[in-house]
């Protein structure tokens, strides 16, 4: 039998996301004003359901730094 291909990896990046409690820490702000800031669009974030939030670590690289994320 001869021996399997291995399947290619995905061609996209992988997103390097992070938690409410990671996002706060890296901003050096408390998670409740971490949600309310997504909450209010001004942070880049993505809602996961109805209470989950999710960040990308080089959209808030950017936020930090006063940079808008492409």
């Amino acid at each position: 039998m001869p021996p399997q291909a291995t399947p290619a990896a995905p061609s996209r990046p992988a997103l390097n996301l992070m938690s409410v409690d990671e996002a706060a820490a890296l901003l050096d702000r408390s998670p409740r004003t971490v949600r309310q800031l997504a909450a209010a669009g001004t942070l880049p974030a993505h809602r996961v359901g109805a209470r989950v939030w999710v960040f990308d670590r080089t959209a808030l690289d950017h936020y930090r730094h006063g940079r808008t994320a492409a």
